[in-house]
């Protein structure tokens, strides 16, 4: 098969790939990693060899912190933080510890399997890859015969490199249906603040005076540096608000929690903006020359008093005076910080833009303790020519939501549509390490779609509830089994980093690049040729501008060009907005009949006997892989159901006791947890437990699950799933 370098391109652009071969970077040494897998199958048992320390980096979560992997005799016996890696300040959290378990784990699957019995039954036969590989192929190009190549749903996580190979492998099947999960995350957050600055920008947490958190929960949901930079601080002068139904372990550590009624942060904000608007406290000069709509703001804001507000948050107008004040007074060293989590309300972008309205005002963009605009490690792109099919029809979801990002979509939106065969049926699905039923609000409905698919393959290294009602599942090598493209972590101080294997992969797991490559081969020729390249070859042709960011990853297992933040490089430069400045006014928004600026709406009172769910993460798990993972599962064995202790009192419900969850669209049993750490209007549930798959051995039949109880509801601007909008009823199981 010829190389598509020596093709004429057409329709994408394509950067040569070198040949050059990619060495292990081994701490002291650069030799070949062993196999951690005896012929025995014991996945305990050791093979002779000798003692390795490898740079990788972690992938318990999002973060990629940088691990040194202690592999002794071809088994890794402990995960340590790399001392190199600034990003995660040298430090690994106990997630991050408890990685070897996701490759010693008897739960995790060890080679492809088919479907024998019914959806949901878990009866499974082993197969051979190529018999799951051309059973796979098969069923999507003969669903593609039938329904044009959009009749089949690409469905993936997000924050991992892999996941970029397989949506290239959705763009030369021909599909149009890629959904990710940024639209049950961050979505909102994304699109509320690219519409004021031009860009997503990033917190300077470590050197900000004054710092503002709704819901963020750093000290719990860990985003690295910030929940470690959160509790240091320049010069001891630190203060921070927390804003949450919940006391959670970030409320612990501020210096004021204030129990926000859920949904009302925008008020909160609003009244905040016109403290500082009406007392004069803004920054006039950058107000003057970097915003376009102040003069529209001015007369927007007067209805939103702190007295109004109160009424509506139940927190004190003093107080959002001092707050608003102090705010300003800390300023330009002060962030109203926005965070990754999203998903709240529907009017969640708004909300996010009202966010980065008070943080333009006060003039804190691009300067130390401010909001700064992320930077990245600059590495070559691969290009691909993707086959161009005349009969596929736009997205399933075009046109449901102002701002669609055509990669992610809008999950919420894609399950109604898919359900409802509009504007045309979908019933092909392959799912890369995104466990939708777990995810995605409303899990009965869920089910409903994925019933009415004639095939789901799932690509994952756990039995997830997805993999448990599909027909085909296929083991991915786990991440400290493979080889993955050099990533650049962008931020304000951005790193490039690569994750390597330190063992070889065990079992028949394969990587996704190689489980990408089998399929394309299968889709056709030209499909192939998009795909002729080994992950080596990938990983030269990203450095072949700068060959030091690999010597860089091979001596010390990361690579920056600098240690210390750069400020001020866009500040009076023109912004990635229309206007090339702040927009306070937005005319994109007015355009499309949108607010122009954010316009506040209550949310729905809660009726007697019933109490907004909230959720959120927890300091030890980050999804349902993690929950099922034996060290992790040994700390926290099930979630319990949060509900204060006057509200519990008044229905006569007890610490311990199971309760029954019930929302419009399912019910959940748990066991209830008395606390004063919640607000009485509000019930809270960790994510991850209440599973469906009898493959994750450790938490099946524990705890309940927040997706089964959600309602399908979302922004209606970015398509973000609204989360904390359904209201339930808790009684005595």
């Amino acid at each position: 098969m010829s190389r598509l370098i020596d093709k004429k391109l057409s329709r994408r652009r394509f950067l040569g790939l070198s040949t050059c071969t990619l060495a292990t970077a081994v701490v002291g040494s650069q030799v070949k990693v062993l196999r951690a897998l005896a012929s025995s199958g014991d996945i305990t048992a050791p093979v002779a060899g000798d003692e390795k320390n490898i740079f990788t980096t972690c992938g318990m979560c999002v973060n990629k912190c940088g691990v040194i992997a202690r592999v002794k005799n071809g088994v890794i016996e402990k995960l340590d933080p790399n001392p190199n890696f600034i990003k995660s300040r040298a430090m690994l959290c106990a997630r991050g510890n408890a990685g070897i378990k996701v490759v010693y784990d008897p739960d995790r699957l060890k080679y492809p399997l088919i479907r024998t019995g019914a959806r949901g039954e878990g009866k499974f036969r082993r197969a051979s890859w190529t018999e799951a590989l051309d059973l796979v192929a098969k069923n999507l190009n003969e669903i593609a015969d039938k329904h044009t190549r959009a009749g089949v749903m690409f469905a993936s996580t997000e924050g991992t490199y892999q996941d970029h190979f397989f949506n290239q492998l959705a763009e030369c099947f021909g599909t149009p249906n890629t959904v990710r999960h940024p639209t049950l995350c961050l979505s909102s957050n994304i699109q509320g603040f690219s519409a004021t600055f031009g860009t997503n920008p990033t917190p300077d947490v470590l050197n900000a005076d004054y710092i503002i958190m709704s819901g963020a929960n750093r000290s719990e949901a860990l985003i690295t540096p910030d929940s470690i930079d959160l509790l240091k601080g320049d010069g001891g002068r630190r203060k921070l608000i927390y804003l949450d139904p919940r006391f959670t372990k970030t409320a612990a550590k501020a210096d004021k929690w204030f129990p926000i009624k859920p949904g009302t942060d925008m008020a909160f904000i609003l009244a905040m903006i016109h403290v500082i608007v009406t007392e004069e406290l803004y920054d006039h000069d950058y107000v003057k020359e970097q915003t376009v709509g102040f003069d529209k703001l001015i007369s927007h804001i007067q209805q939103y008093t702190p007295e109004w507000a109160e009424g509506e948050t139940d927190i004190h107008a003093d107080a959002i005076r001092r707050v608003a004040r102090e705010f300003a007074m800390a300023a330009p060293k002060s962030v109203y910080y926005h965070g990754r989590r999203s998903s709240f309300m529907s009017n969640d972008t708004q909300m996010r833009r009202a966010m980065a309205i008070l943080n333009g005002i006060v003039g804190n963009w691009d300067t130390k303790g401010g909001m700064i605009p992320n930077s990245g490690i600059k590495l070559a792109k691969h290009d691909y020519i993707a086959p161009w099919y005349d009969d596929v029809p736009d997205r399933i979801d075009a046109g449901s939501v102002s701002f669609l990002s055509e990669k992610d979509g809008s999950w919420p939106v894609v399950q109604e549509r898919v359900l409802a065969a509009n504007p045309y049926p979908i019933k092909g699905m392959m799912v890369y390490k995104q466990n939708i039923l777990a995810s995605v609000p409303d899990r009965a409905k869920t089910l409903k779609m994925m019933e009415q698919m004639d095939f789901i393959c799932t690509i994952d290294i756990a039995m997830s509830d997805t993999a448990w009602y599909s027909d085909v599942v296929l083991p991915e090598a786990t991440y400290l089994e493979r080889l993955d493209p050099i990533e650049s972590l962008g931020g304000i101080v951005p790193v490039a980093v690569m994750r390597q294997p330190c063992i070889e992969a065990m079992f028949e797991s394969k990587p996704n690049l190689w489980i990408m490559q089998e399929l394309a081969t299968r889709f056709g020729e030209e499909v192939a040729e998009q795909f002729n390249f080994t992950m080596e070859e990938y990983i030269q042709h990203q450095v072949k501008d700068n060959p030091a960011i690999l010597a860089a990853l091979q001596e010390k297992g990361v690579y920056f060009d600098r240690t210390e933040p750069v400020y001020g490089t866009t500040r009076g430069k023109k912004l990635k907005t229309v206007s090339g400045k702040i927009e306070i006014f937005s005319q994109r928004y007015a355009d499309k009949g949108l607010d122009p600026i954010p316009v506040y709406t209550s949310p729905e009172t809660i009726p007697a006997g019933k109490f907004r769910l909230l959720v959120g993460r927890h300091a030890i798990f980050t999804h349902g892989t993690t929950a099922n993972n034996a060290y992790l599962h040994e700390i926290m064995p099930e979630n319990t159901l949060w509900l204060n202790t006057k509200s519990a009192a008044g229905q006569g419900l007890t610490n311990g006791m199971l309760v029954k969850v019930k929302s419009p669209v399912g019910e959940e049993t748990l066991r209830l947890e008395v606390t004063d750490k919640i607000r009485p209007d509000s019930v809270y549930m960790a994510h991850g437990f209440g599973v469906l798959s009898k493959g994750l051995s450790n938490i099946y039949g524990k705890g309940g699950c927040d997706a089964a109880l959600i309602e399908t509801r979302y922004c209606p601007i970015s398509g973000n799933a609204a989360l904390h909008e359904t209201l339930v009823e808790v009684v005595p199981a």
